[in-house]
């Protein structure tokens, strides 16, 4: 540790700031403020900084716009109001001095006669963009990504402060109220993309090891737990709908920093020639090699990079272009040990390479039309290539030998349109349509034994559609909001198609809001099930069936209490018959090359509850908590856990923040803390004749997922010094995921020694002590 602490400081301190000027800090706020259900301007909106003497505000232009100068450095909070539309309050921004705050404000139109104006508590913070979202939504703000205590700037990261979701300290995997996480679609700029992280499908299919995204980059973005909204389709647990930002369009702004576990650097600004377009960009390199020796013993040789940009392109007349995209590669492996004497577990004889990529990228435009309509259309491309080579010394060690081997590449060339149209303030229609165009080419080789060569499980290449539509609609009937809509999908590779009704109903009173929502929703699988045998080309899709009930209570202007309860019906899951496997349970299963029917089911329910204090008066805290069963019917018909059922999860976070003030800075000194607490996942025991026979661990799944791992307890703590200049920010972070040091149940590895079964714990305990600079 010592080592890592000098070596870092070290290349920290060649980038210490000199002296500053002698003006205290101010910034600039600025922005568009338009109506929620249009996107047409507000003009004439009053915006005014709150708390702050003398009174300062300004008024929208024409266009929307705004424009506050002179803004004390620290935290703000703006109130923006305008005759026939809510209120809307947006709390505690942090203003630097190194970069201006935009702002995109959506204002959403009264629906109260004049006579009867009722006046409401302030929005909660966490209402979802997504207008369409009445239950089992929430918003992600990136700025919580990089304050709350484990976040790692990670969006999956923060997802897990929250009741619904839960994940592990070995992966970023997100599991939503106890499905699989290949359940979850991530859609970035309105398209689907692959899973955005770095070893993404190499610990588990639909997770990674580190994300690829950038708090640079990304905007406040949506995340939907259940019964989602009849625009998102191909998805049976839940919805990361992410936005990236626009870039400055009025100056050069950049950020650079330097931690243990990389370097990234960020530039954004105008485009000359073009009124208002602007370009930002990110580019990210690993320095894993600071803290290798914190790592399990078995991580190996760990490098990444990736690159993500937008350009954002306004015209006078033919609407806003943007170009954007996120290009991601990454390598692990190790290096086999050819002396039997030194070898303790099979890993230590055994060589990995395993390269991987992603990328998305897209042309999007969108239009208003007149004072009713708006109309967005994208074309954008992406993919996702994985390589895996495995390999394992004999027992002499005189010959390695290769074991496994997968060769996974898919492509995609994605149309997507929708037009929103705004019937008046009691009613909102959105339709639109996806065609997606799948290229893929898979080769999946295995070996039986060891000595035995390798066997074609999946050889396949070519090209297939996915096509969706959807239709929905939003009622507001005084105090009740009502959302219905249909999603349609066919999948043509497999012949299967379905209709999808979605409907939600919201009532608020007062500080109370009640919502309740149903929605059927489907998913196909992984490309590599329908190879790994000819008749799974007849599976149909895997079908859930979500309810959802819930109450929220604001309980004071920064308190808030909000309860849900759940349930979900699995039908049509592919299962083998009269086998405990389901892919319900996937998580590495690419060897597989037997028959599936659609024979099985599942079942998930449970209660969340949450408790939590937003940012104010410098501190802010939040605990959630979710009790819950998730189980299967694998193709014998029995019904057991899946390998997900946890069976609980409590987190407690908080932080608290100090402003120091003089005439030349502002210093901002903040410690945040979480602890999370949750059952241990389910794994099924092991076959112990078996495994001393084949001297490595064989799993009896007649017995499938019938143990659970020992409780897990960890805490995450971060700490953040900022300083601000004139015109310039900086900031030393120091951000620590397991702090407390759990060392995380992985299952049992064969002792080749002794010739023992034993406990797997690794320890993966991460210090990133970071420095930033914005200018």
């Amino acid at each position: 540790m010592a080592r890592i602490i000098c070596v870092t400081v070290f290349a920290l301190c060649l980038v210490w700031p000199g002296t500053s000027q002698s003006q205290a800090p101010v910034q600039t706020i600025r922005g568009r403020v338009v109506d929620e259900a249009t996107s047409t301007p507000v003009p004439g909106a009053t915006v005014i900084l709150e708390n702050h003497e003398p009174l300062t505000g300004t008024t929208t232009g024409p266009d929307g716009f705004f424009r506050l100068s002179n803004v004390p450095v620290g935290r703000q909070t703006l109130r923006i109001s305008f005759i026939g539309y809510e209120t809307r309050i947006v709390r505690d921004l942090m203003v630097t001095s190194g970069r201006e705050v935009v702002l995109d404000i959506t204002l959403r139109e009264s629906v109260t006669e004049m006579e009867e104006v009722v006046v409401r508590p302030d929005a909660a913070r966490d209402q979802p963009i997504n207008f369409m979202a009445l239950s089992g939504s929430r918003l992600l703000r990136m700025e919580e990504a990089s304050r709350y205590a484990g976040g790692f700037d990670d969006p999956a990261g923060l997802a897990t402060a929250f009741a619904a979701a839960t994940g592990s300290l070995s992966n970023n995997a997100l599991v939503i109220r106890g499905n699989a996480p290949k359940g979850v679609l991530w859609q970035m700029e309105g398209v689907e993309i692959p899973t955005p992280s770095h070893f993404a499908n190499i610990l588990t299919i639909g997770g990674g090891g580190i994300t690829a995204l950038s708090s640079h980059m990304i905007a406040d973005s949506d995340f939907h737990t259940g019964a989602f909204p009849a625009e998102y389709g191909n998805a049976l647990s839940g919805v990361l709908d992410l936005n990236i930002r626009n870039g400055n369009d009025q100056r050069y702004e950049h950020a650079v920093r330097l931690g243990a576990i990389g370097v990234d650097a960020a530039s954004e600004g105008p485009l000359p020639g073009m009124d208002g377009a602007s370009y930002l960009a990110n580019y990210r390199l690993s320095l894993f090699t600071l803290i290798a020796p914190l790592l399990p013993e078995d991580a190996g040789d760990i490098r990444y990079q990736n690159v993500s940009w937008k350009l954002h392109l306004p015209t006078p007349r033919h609407g806003t272009f943007s170009f954007w995209g996120i290009v991601a590669e990454d390598w692990s492996g190790q290096t086999a040990d050819s002396r039997p004497a030194d070898w303790i577990y099979n890993q230590d004889r055994e060589e990995i390479e395993s390269p991987t990529r992603f990328g998305a990228m897209g042309l999007r435009h969108r239009i208003v039309l007149g004072r009713n309509a708006w109309l967005a259309s994208s074309i954008a491309a992406s993919g996702n290539g994985l390589r895996w080579n495995l390999a394992r010394y004999n027992d002499d060690g005189s010959l390695l030998q290769p074991l496994e081997h997968v060769r996974h590449e898919a492509g995609k060339l994605t149309l997507r349109s929708r037009i929103n149209y705004s019937f008046g303030s009691r009613h909102t229609n959105r339709t639109g349509a996806i065609i997606n165009r799948r290229g893929y080419r898979q080769n999946i080789r295995h070996a039986p034994a060891p000595g035995v060569p390798l066997q074609t499980i999946v050889d396949a290449s070519g090209h297939t559609y996915h096509f969706q539509a959807y239709s929905q609609s939003r009622f507001e009937i005084k105090s009740i909001s009502l959302t219905t809509g249909l999603h349609y999908q066919h999948v043509a590779l497999i012949g299967a198609h379905s209709l999808e009704p979605r409907i939600a109903l919201q009532f608020h009173r007062d500080r109370n809001t009640w919502s309740l929502a149903l929605g059927r929703h489907t998913q196909t699988e992984p490309l590599s099930i329908y190879f790994a045998h000819p008749a799974n080309r007849d599976l149909a899709l895997a079908k859930a069936d979500h309810l959802t009930g819930g109450f929220s209570r604001m309980l004071t202007t920064d308190f808030r209490f909000n309860f849900e309860v759940y349930g979900q019906w699995l039908s049509d899951i592919p299962v083998i018959p009269d086998s405990s496997f389901s892919t319900i349970n996937l998580e590495l299963d690419w060897y597989l090359d037997q028959q599936l029917g659609n024979s099985g089911a599942g079942r998930n329910y449970g209660l969340e509850m949450t408790l939590e204090r937003y940012l104010s008066g410098g501190w802010y805290g939040l605990f959630s908590g979710t009790v819950f069963h998730s189980e299967y019917r694998g193709g014998d018909g029995i019904w057991r856990s899946t390998r997900f059922n946890r069976g609980y999860s409590f987190v407690l976070l908080g932080g608290r923040e100090w402003t120091l003030r003089s005439v030349r800075r502002v210093r901002i000194f903040s410690v945040n803390g979480r602890m999370t607490l949750m059952g241990g996942q389910r794994f099924s025991p092991v076959d112990e004749p078996a495994s001393h026979a084949a001297r490595e661990i064989i799993l009896d799944e007649n017995r499938a997922f019938s143990n659970q791992g020992p409780q897990i307890l960890y805490g995450d703590v971060t700490l953040e010094w900022r300083t601000n200049r004139r015109s310039t920010s900086s900031v030393w972070s120091l951000q620590v995921l397991n702090a407390t040091a759990y060392r995380e149940f992985y299952g049992y590895r064969y002792n080749l020694r002794n010739g023992t079964i034993e406990k797997e714990r690794e320890l993966l305990l991460i210090p990133n002590l970071g420095y930033k600079m914005e200018f």
